[in-house]
């Protein structure tokens, strides 16, 4: 009999009787859809006589019985339910609704079919499936190599995965409307890109275009186009189908295309179901049946921290490749060109799919996903597109269910309000130790291991477990904050004992990557870390309100018990052992050591972490987990540090910091290399005066016009019309001058667009400007904003945690202007040329410099003021300033 690892599963009606559909893959690399018969949809219904009454007349009831199962909404004894089978599962709803209107509680009445399926027969996303009984069958409703109607089937857990084939996708489309982004209803797609892991027909990369030229293969027109396309998906058969921002616009562009040339749109598996696509909120979900779609752009903007997600900034960023320099607004040009232009579009485009394949592979980005699947339970697709809650709550619903429990329906939108405004009131968070500043060396840190699972598995914390008023137990475990708990030995809570098991297999997982390499070590890493993301999860899950096992009075309990534990330990450590905490946050505590050496560090650190875990409750354990050779805490959840932590290969160190940004998209370059430049003069040289040292050059080199003018460039992209956006944005303002100036340069919209801010008494937005312009002109760079608004917020925060005022950082002790740093060389003296402008009569803001004078109410500026003392439209001037446009100020 056939094996094969589960990719996706669905459902079909024949006879308005339910087929289970498990497609998956072989270990050689087939493919596989088998058909499960005769498993039925079902809930459950509390109010017993009232439900049979109401259901006694209904055809889709095929099946009524009474059965024990205990709620898990707290500490109970198991009661009679009514187990309601069904035969079809898309009638659920309506049978639900009827239910709940007469009054009646249903639990398990939201669960997806596939999903009621999976979890009866102990079946995981990724698991391998291996058919015992069954016979291979004929059928032409879907596309895969091998079909098989299974009748009996064993499930095996084993880590290995079947080799998977990948198709990337990029489209390119030609605006009919000169100017505009492409819409879908009405602009045809003129080219597809394809990129392979495998080859087909002897090629990894082509380009369908619609266009004769070289470097693709022709096609008539867009319907032929999209249908070959289709066809390629069916005869090529990939398990995998990515491209980056494929799920929001690919995909949806290629379905409206093929629904305005009349083609059914079949990418799956089913040559029945035609593919699905639906908006949530700013995302698009597609509905693939299958095959798993993978969207690179989604995956690397959740787990990677850039400056910008771009394709071409992202490839640079992380592969180390160039895309190529093409703009969004440079295609219909390039479409209609010559040979050679053409031949650029084509290139362009190829290397677009090559690269949505290589981020993919190249940076293994499923490997998490797979294992969040194989732990949590849930099929690829949902690991990929869906929450951590659908995760979660398939995971719960396995192991209640193997323990008897019934799961609640969902909370409505009155339910999850009312939970909102509780939780805002009445939630309190982790303990944080109110920070020392100043820069610590030799700081030990102690952590307390996996602190929440630890609190929920001492105290069996669970929704089943929480005791109300009227039942109490002698040896009951109560937590800080007054919560009561059954003691294990009359129940053990679900919750603690699945966190037991998570936290067993982690420490097998880890144990078993010392012995192994390559891929089956990264799959390994992968597992282990799926295993630490659901054990985390469960505290913020039971906090959530919109889970279904959402409880505050645990939520409280956790925390209370947490903070508790922290103030318990920092008294120990200041009172025992004489040494002073310095910081601490949650779960771990920063300790001032009485010796530079590491090893003794270590060794006291181990030490103390031992001592105090003897006298913690349960589980909850100290441990001593790295060092703080320099540490500069900010405020209380900002710091930074030079981090070393003791390997087999011995210490190992990087810089670590929390809460202070280093990158970010509204910053210039500049600005990131600053601060991690200032950071590391901090931390790894000690060298607080050199840091403002370079602070102070920084800025004189900005006022002299010495730096690269592509360290101050900040991009955007253009989302609409210029004249669309409801305020004037720096990048749609500069894309209106370059219309005026040469139409036929001007960015579209889609392009990103980088922009400069130069000198001038407008407002910010009007003196954006284009670098090139800016260099042919010889326009000055307004160094002043640069300083004030782009170095200053980040390196403020750090210098100030220094004791470093504002004016000591530019050398001089009185107040002042920021931009005076401009006037000051590296070691405070005053170069000499800037004027400080005068203050008007009548102060009432304090700005730091007057730029001018704009108009109230047609934004036109001048230098000095007019001669009627208004603007020539008749409208009040105001001050323009770095801070905004004032009426009264004070000038700093």
């Amino acid at each position: 009999m056939i094996e094969f690892q589960l990719l996706d599963t669905d459902y079909i009606l024949v006879d308005e009787k339910p087929i289970i559909r498990l497609f998956g893959k072989t270990a050689s690399g087939e493919s596989v859809c088998g058909f499960y018969e005769g498993f039925k949809p079902y809930f459950y219904a509390n109010d017993i006589e009232k439900t049979k009454e109401l259901l006694k007349n209904e055809p889709n009831v095929v099946k009524i019985e009474e059965v024990e199962k205990t709620s898990v909404d707290g500490y109970q004894q198991s009661k009679k339910v009514l187990k309601i089978t069904l035969q079809n599962p898309a009638k659920t709803v309506d049978l639900r609704e009827k239910l709940h209107s007469a009054g009646i509680r249903t639990f398990e009445s939201d669960i997806l079919f596939k999903y009621r399926f999976m979890c009866d027969m102990d079946i995981a996303g990724h698991d391998w499936i291996r058919v015992t009984e069954g016979n291979p069958v004929s059928t032409g409703t879907v596309s895969t190599k091998n079909t098989i109607n299974i009748k009996k089937m064993k499930i095996d857990k084993r880590e290995e995965n079947a080799p998977l084939k990948y198709m990337a996708i990029d489209i390119e489309c030609v605006p009919t409307r000169s100017g505009t982004m492409p819409e879908a209803k009405r602009d045809p797609v003129i080219m597809i890109s394809v990129s392979l892991n495998e080859p087909y027909k002897g090629e990894k990369n082509f380009v369908l275009a619609t266009r004769k030229g070289n470097g693709a293969t022709f096609i008539d027109n867009e319907k032929e186009m999209l249908q070959e396309l289709l066809k390629t998906i069916t005869e090529y058969d990939p398990d995998v189908l990515t491209g980056y921002n494929i799920n929001s616009f690919d995909i949806p562009y290629l379905l409206e295309r093929m629904t305005f040339n009349k083609i059914k749109p079949v990418f799956g598996r089913c040559k029945q179901k035609s593919t699905m696509t639906r908006k949530l909120m700013n995302r698009h979900r597609n509905s693939i049946v299958g095959r798993v779609i993978v969207d690179s752009f989604e995956i690397i903007k959740k787990d990677f921290s850039l400056m910008r997600y771009g394709l071409d900034f992202v490839a640079h960023s992380l592969l180390g490749e160039e895309k190529g320099d093409v703009k969004k607004s440079e295609i219909e040009k390039l479409w209609r060109g010559s040979q050679e232009e053409y031949e650029r579009l084509v290139s362009y485009s190829q290397k677009d799919a090559v690269l949505a394949l290589d981020l993919v592979l190249k940076l293994n980005l499923m490997d998490k996903y797979i294992a969040l699947s194989r732990v949590s339970g849930v099929v690829l697709n949902d690991s990929l597109g869906s929450g951590e809650t659908t995760r979660i709550e398939n995971f719960l619903l396995r192991e209640f269910n193997k323990q008897n429990f019934i799961y609640s329906f969902k909370p409505n939108q009155r339910e999850v309000a009312e939970r909102d405004r509780r939780k805002k009131v009445e939630l309190k968070g982790g303990f944080v130790i109110e920070p020392i500043k100043k820069l610590h060396s030799s700081v030990l840190v102690l952590d307390f291991k996996s602190m929440y699972p630890s609190i929920i598995r001492s105290f069996n914390i669970c929704p089943t477990t929480i005791l109300p008023d009227n039942v109490s137990f002698n040896d009951e475990l109560r937590t800080v904050g007054g919560a009561r708990f059954a003691p294990p030995e009359i129940r053990k809570g679900i919750a603690p004992k699945i966190l037991e098991e998570l936290m067993k297999r982690r420490g097998q997982v880890k144990r078993k990557m010392k012995n192994a390499s390559g891929e089956k070590k990264r799959v390994l890493f992968a597992n282990q870390w799926a295993l630490k993301i659901m054990a985390n999860a469960f505290y913020g899950h039971m906090g959530y309100p919109r889970a279904k096992i959402y409880n505050l009075d645990i939520a409280n309990a956790i925390t209370s018990t947490g903070r508790d534990t922290i103030q318990k330990t920092k008294k120990i450590i200041e009172d025992k052992y004489k040494l002073k905490v310095v910081y601490g946050d949650t779960d771990s505590v920063m300790i001032k050591a009485n010796t530079d050496d590491m090893e003794e560090i270590k060794k006291i650190g181990t030490k103390i972490a031992k001592e105090i875990t003897e006298d913690l409750p349960g589980v909850i354990e100290l441990e001593f987990e790295k060092v703080y050779k320099q540490f500069l805490p900010l405020t209380k959840k900002r710091y930074m540090s030079w981090k070393f932590e003791a390997t087999p290969d011995g210490w190992k160190d990087n810089i670590e910091t929390k809460g202070i940004e280093t990158v970010r998209r509204d910053w210039c370059p500049l600005v990131s290399e600053t601060t991690s430049t200032i950071i590391d003069i901090i931390l790894k040289k000690n060298d607080i005066k050199g840091a403002v040292k370079h602070f102070r050059e920084t800025a004189k080199e900005l006022a002299d016009g010495n730096i690269d003018i592509q360290k101050l460039l900040v991009t955007k992209t253009l989302t609409r019309h210029p004249e669309k956006y409801a305020g004037m944005q720096p990048h749609a303002e500069l894309v209106k001058k370059i219309r005026a100036r040469n139409p036929a340069e001007s960015p579209g919209v889609g392009d990103r667009v980088g922009y400069v801010i130069v000198k001038g008494i407008g407002l910010l937005s009007k003196r954006a400007e284009d670098p090139d312009y800016i260099i042919e002109r010889g326009l000055q760079v307004d160094s002043q904003y640069y300083i004030e608004n782009q170095l200053l917020p980040p390196l403020e925060r750090i210098f100030s945690a220094l004791d470093i005022s504002k004016s000591e950082l530019m050398g001089k002790g009185k107040q002042m202007s920021l931009f005076d740093v401009a006037r000051f060389n590296g070691n405070g003296n005053t170069t000499s040329q800037e004027q400080q402008t005068k203050p008007p009569e009548e102060p009432k803001v304090r700005i730091e410099v007057v730029n001018g004078f704009i108009c109230k109410s047609c934004n036109n500026s001048y230098e000095i003021t007019p001669l009627l003392g208004r603007c020539s439209c008749g409208g009040d001037l105001l001050l323009s300033s770095p801070q905004g446009p004032v009426s009264k100020a004070i000038v700093m």
